[in-house]
């Protein structure tokens, strides 16, 4: 297990290193695993924004776009797809199967073959260089994931609860927020932070439809660190590490109930 432990952790590791090593050592013919010479300059450059060739991308700013982007589209996709879930699951209508399939052939479409119409679309509008469209954008093509794992999660719950609540006169949408949201309230979040994730590292439509600093991502700015044929090492390494302490984080916060959501989502899915 120790070994184990120390194959996984240790690329992590020499990440963290990297980060407070100088550009000598990270561009030198020989692998230095430890800085000859540790500095903290990589750190202020990516604050600054300033590199060996010039401005970059402010980095406090495209780390908030990102959020902006990530958690918005993450929550509207979770609530419209708590919805189309729920009638998926529970209601009996002709055709479900075939929409469910449908559904899911929809995100099986590549995603570069949707990106000159959606280019276009957006252009027309004026959304272009504006986070609303990447919101709609990610909440489109994630909405398949939360209907597909949200419709499982709720057929695990038995029906014999909803007949009760429907004897008392509850509704429809009072079965869902008071009995079926709060049972399944781990599969929703391992849902959540599944999608958040996905929001979080995407690059290629951040990349086409963000050309400002006020609307570009933090991968988008990651990749902004090579210019005019030299590539910053350290400046990316400390950028991609900065970049994923937000993630790791909230996963160490929520880990009870990604664990428990995974889990019951293989052993009733």
């Amino acid at each position: 297990m120790c070994l184990i432990m120390l194959f996984t952790a240790l690329p992590l590791l020499l990440l963290v290193i990297a980060t407070f090593s100088s550009s000598g050592d990270l561009n030198a013919k020989t692998l230095h695993l430890w800085p000859a010479v540790w500095t903290f300059d990589n750190y202020s450059r990516v604050f600054s924004g300033e590199a060996s060739d010039g401005s970059l991308p402010p980095f406090l700013t495209a780390m908030k776009n990102s959020v902006v982007v990530a958690l918005s589209s993450t929550l509207l996709t979770l609530l419209i797809g708590m919805f189309a879930a729920y009638a998926c699951a529970r209601f009996r209508f002709r055709g479900r199967d075939a929409l469910l399939v449908s559904i899911l052939g929809f995100r099986m479409v590549p995603e570069v073959v949707l990106l000159i119409p959606l280019y276009v679309i957006f252009a027309r509008m004026g959304m272009i260089n504006h986070k609303p469209a990447l919101i709609v954008i990610y909440m489109a093509f994630n909405l398949p994931y939360v209907i597909w794992m949200m419709q499982t999660y709720f057929r695990s719950i038995p029906r014999s609860m909803e007949e009760s609540a429907q004897i008392d006169g509850v509704s429809p949408l009072g079965i869902l927020f008071k009995f079926l949201l709060p049972l399944s309230l781990p599969g929703l979040v391992a849902t959540g932070i599944f999608v958040l994730l996905i929001a979080w590292d995407e690059f290629m439509f951040a990349s086409i439809f963000t050309s400002t600093y006020d609307a570009k991502t933090i991968t988008v700015a990651i990749s902004e660190f090579s210019k005019r044929g030299m590539i910053d090492f350290g400046m990316q390494i400390t950028g991609g590490l900065l970049a994923s302490l937000p993630p790791i984080a909230l996963a160490l916060f929520l880990q009870k109930y990604i664990i428990s959501g995974l889990s019951e989502g293989s052993e009733k899915g």
